[in-house]
């Protein structure tokens, strides 16, 4: 009977075993693989449905909970890929820092802008991008909790190796207890909107001195006229012819103005006809013999008949020559010798316009070809130059596809040569 009532015992204890790990343990086991899953981002595969109603209702609220972290999983995918979007999409650099002026987060734009070679993340402004003026301006915007714009000129250069210019906009950013804890920065690069206001600026001054030297004239004459009717003839031809010579010249001063405006805004029609570049230049010659003559110049044109055809504007191309002539003529010393060269190198016809004048300093060679600019300032208003001639060169040669360079040996020589596509 003893060891009977210890077998019942036994399978009793066995029964309870198998019944607490059907009902417990399992249920258990299947609740931590689920959870597994969940940490994972695993969407759960376990089911309960022969599980206690207690089991049920765990799984019921994981499940809702697993739906809960997946959608806001996409949401958040979505935010961070429509802000991927919008920040490299910007032409502008931003940066986004914390309180601590720790950087949170910039885009492609601003690691341009500052040639930035390591990722800037988790640095401090000034450590990453070294400018004391961003720091002081994002120190500005955190403690007041105001939106700070200013333009600044940093000590990191552009691709021109110039000082950038840029216009910072730093935003605050509040949390949801409405405290500062962050700011977000764009670098606007205003470098070349400067440039080009400076541009402005400088053409206008010209165009005013340009303008004033023949009005003050004007004006001088006429009130000479005036108060002395009685003038002699031969001094009011004098002032008549004076006059004339400077109305001429403020005339050539604003077709070349226009003629500019419109190649610069490309509205300047081209008209390009085959031609013989011997025949055209021996014709721009035969033109120009008279002021030739007058000023005592001798020019030598090695243009070879075997040249290939060129297609070009004649119009513009003869302005070209005009333009250079005139310059080599302005410039040279007696006796004045002008060599005009021609060659033709793959698919380009080179055009080579060559003095034995006084030459450009070294300095001021690259700026040549500006609009009024001068070498000699005094020499070119004598001989009526309006200091746009190279500047016009320079364009007809861009709309032919082409480019103009300039060398000289100052003192001795200077050559002007134009390349032009054949076709």
């Amino acid at each position: 009977m003893y060891w009977l009532d210890l077998l019942y015992i036994a399978i009793a204890l066995g029964l309870a075993a198998i019944l607490s790990w059907y009902f417990w343990w399992r249920p258990l086991r299947r609740l931590s693989r689920l959870l597994a899953q969940l940490a994972s981002g695993e969407s759960p595969k376990s089911c309960f449905i022969d599980s206690p109603s207690w089991f049920r209702k765990m799984e019921r609220d994981l499940e809702t909970l697993s739906n809960r972290i997946r959608q806001s999983g996409q949401v958040l995918a979505e935010e961070k890929f429509n802000l991927h979007a919008i920040m490299t999409s910007m032409v502008e650099g931003v940066l986004v820092v914390d309180e601590r002026h720790i950087i949170r987060l910039v885009n492609d734009e601003l690691v341009k802008l500052f040639d930035l070679k390591q990722n800037p993340v988790h640095r401090t402004i000034l450590e990453t991008l070294r400018e004391a003026d961003v720091e002081l301006i994002v120190r500005d915007t955190l403690q007041t909790g105001q939106p700070v714009v200013r333009e600044v000129t940093l000590l990191t250069l552009n691709r021109e190796k110039k000082a950038l210019q840029v216009e910072l906009s730093a935003m605050p950013i509040h949390n949801e207890h409405g405290r500062v804890n962050g700011a977000v920065v764009v670098f606007h690069d205003v470098s070349q909107v400067k440039q080009l206001e400076g541009v402005r600026r400088e053409f206008v001054a010209n165009v005013s001195h340009e303008l004033r030297t023949p009005l003050s004239i004007f004006r001088g004459y006429l009130e000479t006229l005036i108060d002395n009717p009685e003038l002699p003839p031969s001094e009011v031809a004098r002032i008549h012819d004076t006059m004339r010579r400077h109305s001429d010249r403020l005339n050539a001063l604003v077709e070349d103005l226009l003629l500019l405006t419109r190649m610069e805004s490309k509205k300047l029609p081209i008209q390009p006809v085959t031609m013989k570049l011997d025949t055209f230049v021996a014709q721009v010659l035969r033109d120009y013999k008279s002021k030739l003559e007058n000023e005592q110049a001798e020019v030598t044109a090695d243009v070879a008949p075997t040249l290939p055809p060129l297609v070009a504007d004649p119009l513009r191309l003869g302005q070209v020559l005009f333009n250079l002539l005139d310059n080599a003529i302005v410039y040279s010393k007696p006796p004045k010798k002008i060599t005009i060269t021609a060659e033709c190198v793959g698919k380009e016809m080179i055009l080579r316009v060559r003095d034995n004048g006084i030459g450009i300093p070294p300095g001021d060679l690259p700026r040549i070809f500006e609009r009024f600019y001068r070498v000699d300032k005094a020499r070119s208003r004598e001989k009526g130059g309006t200091g746009l001639g190279l500047s016009i060169v320079k364009h007809i040669a861009q709309l032919h596809g082409g480019s103009v360079t300039a060398e000289s040996e100052f003192g001795h020589w200077t050559q002007i040569t134009v390349r032009l596509p054949l076709n």
